[in-house]
């Protein structure tokens, strides 16, 4: 459970509701912050103050920068010294009123190439690309997956588990060698994710069915499967 941050059109909660409401239902909602990086003077003590109030996990959309930049990298370095996994939003991102003040590059700094550098330096950090890229990016995404042990991916939003097919995800998780894959290795790097809010509960259950059916028409085991429907991120939040 996490918040979107600000920077939109649309008005979110704070971190404290969010940590308010994980606190009414323990051990079925878990609480992500929402990291600032718009803030140019983000400092690591920060997610210490996260951590101790019980967060964890962190979120993090709209930086001023892009994600890899020197800026930010003592800030991923507490998250891993602490334990804490990061959702980080990438690929597509809806022009909004603040645009034409801010004059920002979004999809720049929101790419999932500038997760790269984030999971080389902090190998034990565990990363969660939001949407996998969406349709702008998801190519590289998936490459990521593949080739970082520590970088994970959701299909989160109704542009990514609505607007994919089986045949296309099987494409970007299977093995990049022509021979059959059939460990399915990919497919442990994903994880269930909705985009939804918690007041529309419906959006979250069309979701998790449509995971089902997807992977199913893929064939991808059930042990798998599992995972992805929760045993993976349950394993990070034990």
């Amino acid at each position: 459970l996490c918040t979107a941050g600000p920077r939109s059109d649309h008005e979110y909660p704070d971190n404290s509701v969010v940590l308010n409401a994980a606190k009414q239902y323990p051990g079925i909602l878990f609480p992500f912050a929402f990291v600032d990086l718009w803030d140019k003077d983000i400092q690591p003590e920060t997610i210490d103050r996260f951590a101790e109030q019980g967060f964890r996990g962190l979120k993090c959309i709209t930086p001023y920068y892009a994600y890899d930049d020197d800026l930010y990298m003592p800030v991923y370095e507490r998250a891993e010294r602490l334990g804490l996994p990061i959702l980080f939003h990438t690929g597509s991102y809806r022009g909004n009123r603040h645009d034409v003040v801010n004059r920002r590059p979004m999809l720049k700094n929101m790419h999932p190439l500038t997760l790269d550098r984030i999971a080389r330096s902090f190998p034990e950090l565990k990363i969660v690309m939001a949407h996998m890229g969406t349709t702008f990016f998801r190519r590289e995404a998936a490459e990521l997956v593949k080739l970082h042990k520590n970088i994970y991916a959701d299909l989160a939003g109704c542009g990514s588990w609505m607007a994919i097919q089986p045949g296309e995800l099987l494409s970007l998780l299977g093995s990049s060698i022509v021979e059959v894959d059939v460990s399915f290795a990919g497919f442990k790097k994903l994880i269930l994710g909705s985009d939804a809010y918690v007041t529309v509960p419906r959006i979250m259950t069309e979701a998790q069915k449509y995971y089902e059916v997807l992977l199913e028409r893929i064939g991808v085991p059930p042990e798998i499967t599992a995972g992805i429907m929760g045993g993976t991120a349950a394993g990070w939040l034990e």
